[in-house]
């Protein structure tokens, strides 16, 4: 019977669950940023709470399934195995949070932060909490830098602005005169 609960409630439990919650809201942390950004964005949809705190503990799981899981005899079988598929698992996913729309690609800092997520996330389940948090805070710092620094980039920021105004403006000439032209051709028939 000891030999069970032992097996149940092992003696790492405490740290693993430490590592676990730590992910989780280092995840959590940088997707309610992503999702303050889209709503000042005005975008619909966006990878927020849910998506980053998944993948943060998401990856913190199989770190620590890599260390504690697969032991045989007291020898631990390379660790870098899962972590290494985590990586690649990552660059699926963030592949597909890329697109490219007229020229414009977007996308690519919801990968780039679903990346570092998972990286922070392994960094975790493997113990290493003080760089964890430190790449946590950088990672958040990258992704509301523009609201913490608002004058910092002006500039550039505003040169964006003005072509995605230029842009829009486009838009929505050419959809009046393809309006113009179809009402033309039913008053021709």
């Amino acid at each position: 019977m000891g030999d069970f609960i032992q097996e149940v409630f092992p003696p790492e439990l405490p740290i693993i669950l430490l590592r676990l919650i730590l992910a989780f809201c280092a995840g959590a942390i940088m997707g309610i940023e992503r999702e303050r950004y889209a709503k000042k964005s005005q975008r619909q949809k966006v990878a927020g709470f849910r998506t980053y705190s998944l993948v943060c503990f998401g990856s913190c799981l199989f770190g620590l399934a890599s260390i504690y899981g697969f032991q045989s005899g007291g020898a631990n079988e390379d660790p870098g195995r899962v972590a290494a598929q985590v990586v690649t698992g990552m660059g699926f996913l963030g592949a597909g949070a890329i697109m490219k729309f007229n020229g414009r690609v977007e996308g690519l800092t919801t990968a780039a932060g679903m990346w570092v997520a998972s990286a922070i996330g392994l960094l975790f389940s493997a113990g290493m909490y003080v760089t964890a948090i430190v790449a946590s805070f950088f990672a958040y710092l990258a992704l509301d830098f523009h609201r913490l620094f608002p004058g910092l980039f002006q500039y550039f920021r505003s040169e964006q602005y003005e072509d995605d105004e230029v842009e829009k403006e486009e838009k929505i000439f050419v959809s009046k005169v393809k309006r113009i032209k179809r009402k033309r051709r039913m008053e021709e028939e």
